[in-house]
């Protein structure tokens, strides 16, 4: 399974799962992401190369400019203790809905990590269509 439970410490901390601090070099950027509900999360490498293609394109529009300020603007670069904890400022706890003491999720999506609360994804759930309800023809993916 690529989604792991853990709780928000009294300090704001929350352990990492193993098995995503198995592909960090110690960095996890942490920032907004494009799903409401969720933060995202990037290993050094990633993100560079995320703020190195946002770099590359013309500052001309306003609502690029907009999402460049937001997404990079949020970013927080996280370095991993001794315990595997990452510390997160209020701020970005806020957007997604939690405070200490509160349960979310880490979801591995192998290019990056969504995290989001554990209230969220749970009434997500409720709400969600069964895989075999949703039209999957647009993605193109074979042997599913």
């Amino acid at each position: 399974m690529a989604r792991y439970i853990h709780t928000i410490d009294a300090k704001g901390r929350v352990i990492v799962p193993a098995r995503v601090r198995n592909n960090l070099d110690g960095t996890l950027y942490v920032t907004l992401s494009l799903d409401e509900g969720y933060l995202s999360a990037y290993s050094s490498e990633h993100f560079k190369d995320i703020r190195e293609q946002l770099s590359e394109q013309s500052g001309t529009d306003p609502e690029f400019r907009k999402f460049r300020r937001l997404f990079l603007g949020s970013a927080v670069a996280c370095e991993l203790d001794n315990q595997g904890r990452i510390s997160l400022s209020d701020e970005l706890w806020e957007v997604i809905g939690v405070s200490p003491g509160d349960e979310i999720y880490f979801i591995d999506m192998f290019d990056k990590v969504e995290i989001c609360s554990k209230r969220f994804l749970d009434e997500q759930k409720e709400e969600a269509l069964t895989l075999s309800d949703m039209d999957l023809s647009r993605f193109n993916v074979k042997g599913l």
